[in-house]
């Protein structure tokens, strides 16, 4: 995980000390990595804080703690200006996707497709494509706009895929976890499949699409009739989206609704709790608009506010 280049990178900074921050996945090594890091002379102090993309640094904390930098595993930089430098290790993944494609290729009947993939995987796009026009298909990778390579999908960046609408006729995603390709699938209505590498299973997530049509159907049907709103906003500084907040906040107020604003680092229902809302807009992680059954409310985009 930590490469001899990531090391002199440190070692090149003057880093002293360092605030490591590793996803939940990856946490089971963060003690063995703040082990290397120490017999290199760098002190590495463990962020137990969950970590959800390159849109969740603690840069701030790091600067607090004294730090020189942090270490970021598992993600690639998105935010252009930090408190301190960030080392990014991307923990890319060495996976050929062929064999489960060759298993596959029966259910793969579109002649043209768009690969998509997250940070770990960037390497299997090129092997699938040339297996795939080894097959006759007539594949594309995008270029994404907020993410670094082509190929690649974010919670908050599937421009990689819809910059191809027009040309592919379904979107592949290869890798591992259902939340990337899903939120694809909520930003567009032609197939999205799904080659998960963990199963070794090939998925269509049309059925799961439909189900989650219907729940956000609900949820803005709720809304609609609802008269106390708060609005999320995340104090991340990759995540915060105050502006929006401010709009969807003002939409809601001329349309003789109340509305609050609410701000926290890490949302969840707990902070909530005491506070009289109907439903709740998010303008913090896509994620958030997923959990409306955690959260026991209808929760909308600050897009979808706007259309109230």
């Amino acid at each position: 995980m930590l490469s001899e280049s990531h090391l002199k990178d440190l070692k090149g900074k003057g880093c002293r000390k360092v605030l490591l921050q590793i996803p939940e996945g990856l946490k089971p090594r963060a003690q063995e990595l703040a082990g290397i890091l120490r017999k290199e002379g760098i002190e590495a102090i463990v962020s137990v804080e969950p970590c959800f993309g390159a849109c969740d640094l603690r840069d701030r904390e790091a600067k607090a703690l004294g730090c020189d930098a942090v270490l970021h595993i598992g993600h690639s930089p998105l935010m252009p200006e930090t408190e301190v430098p960030v080392v990014y290790d991307e923990y890319r993944q060495d996976f050929s996707p062929v064999p489960l494609l060759e298993r596959h290729l029966g259910q793969l009947p579109y002649n043209s497709l768009c690969l998509v993939t997250t940070i770990q995987h960037i390497g299997s796009l090129a092997k699938a494509k040339a297996f795939l026009e080894s097959k006759g298909k007539t594949v594309y990778i995008g270029q994404p706009t907020s993410a670094r390579y082509p190929g690649q999908i974010l919670g908050c960046d599937h421009s990689a895929a819809l910059s191809l609408e027009d040309e592919a006729e379904a979107f592949l995603f290869i890798g591992s976890g259902l939340f990337h390709p899903l939120g694809l699938a909520e930003k567009t209505e032609k197939p999205v499949l799904f080659l998960d590498k963990e199963s070794g299973e090939l998925k269509d997530l049309s059925e799961e699409r439909l189900r989650r049509q219907k729940i956000r159907a609900a949820s803005l049907a709720k809304a609609s009739m609802s008269q106390n709103f708060g609005i999320l906003v995340s104090t991340k500084a990759g995540q915060m989206n105050l502006k929006a907040a401010e709009r969807a906040r003002e939409s809601l107020e001329k349309k003789g609704k109340k509305a609050w604003m609410l701000a926290a680092d890490l949302i969840t229902p707990e902070k909530l709790l005491g506070l009289k809302l109907d439903c709740l807009v998010n303008c913090a992680c896509p994620r958030i608009t997923e959990d409306t059954s955690l959260f026991k409310k209808p929760i909308i985009t600050a897009d979808e506010a706007l259309s109230l």
